[in-house]
């Protein structure tokens, strides 16, 4: 398996062997894996949402939420 730096070092050298308008591409693309990985590093930390609570009592025990109680049967 090759070295970090060796890897990173033939990566440079393949970019350099790109037309301009490509290197651009990788450059963007470089850009996108970073902005991931910041996303999924944010994502992932435990962070407390403040959500509004609001309590309207117990639900009724009677209370189906079945899609045929509530919009009925029409012939399905």
């Amino acid at each position: 398996m090759a070295t970090p730096m060796h890897s990173a070092q033939a990566l440079i050298e393949k970019i350099q062997s790109l037309l301009t308008d490509w290197i651009a591409e990788v450059e963007d693309f470089v850009d996108f894996l970073k902005q991931q990985a910041e996303y999924k590093k944010t994502a992932t930390s435990k962070q407390s949402l403040d959500f509004p609570v609001m309590s309207i009592g117990k639900w009724p025990n009677d209370l189906s939420l079945s899609r045929e109680d509530m919009y009925g049967n029409d012939g399905r």
